[in-house]
């Protein structure tokens, strides 16, 4: 017997916020919720979001993910209970529909910020397009806990982040979001 096909849309964020995001793809918490960037990766993204807004809030002018557009590389919901995945393929990323979507999606964005490898394929594949041409895209890692804690092993000052030590997390997303500024200079 097949498995179904899920899909989880977009978040419409608020119209005067001229900034996207653009994720992986919607997992079982977002499945349950309805609600895009939900659980763990989610109060990450708010808690690298009081760090850009610190630092950029005409870029991040709220602390609130809820508050700006979020999409991903794929709608289809992906986790490893139902499907022994956990992003989407190349192919789903790249196929015309799905990219079509994804289009009318950022389209009217100045920034683009996208979360991982697959977003930023996504993005890669819309830029050699030529679409959305005044869209500026920065990358980040994707703001998992696996991805933060491999990646990203210095503070903003240099500093080794030692695994489980007081604020590690907070110092992984500051981190990551001063990856983000940097691309801006």
């Amino acid at each position: 017997m097949e498995k179904q096909t899920f899909t989880v849309g977009r978040n419409e964020g608020k119209k005067d916020i001229r900034t996207a995001f653009i994720f992986s793809c919607p997992g079982q918490e977002e499945l349950k919720s309805g609600l895009l960037v939900n659980g763990q990766t989610g109060k990450n993204l708010d808690m690298m979001l009081t760090f850009l807004n610190a630092k950029r809030p005409d870029i991040f002018p709220s602390v609130n993910r809820y508050d700006y557009r979020i999409t991903n590389s794929s709608e289809i919901v992906h986790y490893k209970a139902h499907d022994q995945r956990t992003e989407p393929s190349v192919s789903e990323i790249n196929n015309e529909k799905n990219i079509e979507r994804l289009k009318n999606d950022i389209s009217g964005y100045d920034y683009v910020i996208t979360f991982g490898r697959c977003s930023a394929i996504a993005a890669d594949n819309l830029k050699q397009r030529g679409v959305c041409k005044e869209t500026v895209f920065l990358y980040s890692r994707h703001l998992s806990f696996l991805c933060l804690n491999s990646s990203i092993n210095t503070d903003v000052h240099g500093n080794p982040i030692e695994r489980g030590c007081e604020n590690a997390t907070a110092k992984r997303l500051e981190a990551a979001a001063e990856m983000i500024l940097q691309q801006l200079s």
